[in-house]
């Protein structure tokens, strides 16, 4: 058994780099991914599964900032917690009288408007 190579070499690099700015102007025209490979396999001689395109497309879209999904009314970022504090302390009606009567006995039954069954 061959012993395992301690040093990976270079870190994996995209085909689809040096072709990057093609890529998203063609995007930016609503050309298809299918059309897209079709095109870098033409022009630039780089033969690549569509697939590969959407991937290399996600991978480096810009992130969504985390403060977007947690903020209050006024638009500024507040802590989960701050926002559960708020919730418990918030003044809640009291409910009302349930309009059944439950006996384990019997079926359910509707209340009247006077509250008897």
């Amino acid at each position: 058994m061959a012993p395992l190579p301690t040093s990976r070499g270079k870190p994996f690099q995209s085909k689809l780099i040096p072709h990057e700015e093609l890529i998203r102007t063609l995007r930016g025209k609503r050309v298809s991914y299918r059309q897209i490979a079709r095109i870098l396999e033409k022009e630039k001689g780089c033969k690549v599964f569509h697939k590969t395109i959407i991937n290399f497309i996600r991978v480096r879209s810009k992130p969504i900032p985390e403060a977007a999904f947690v903020s209050s009314r006024s638009g500024s970022p507040t802590s989960a917690s701050a926002a559960i504090e708020k919730l418990k302390n918030k003044n809640t009606p009291t409910p009302e009288k349930s309009a059944f009567h439950f006996d384990p006995d019997k079926p359910l039954t509707l209340l009247n408007p006077k509250g008897t069954p």
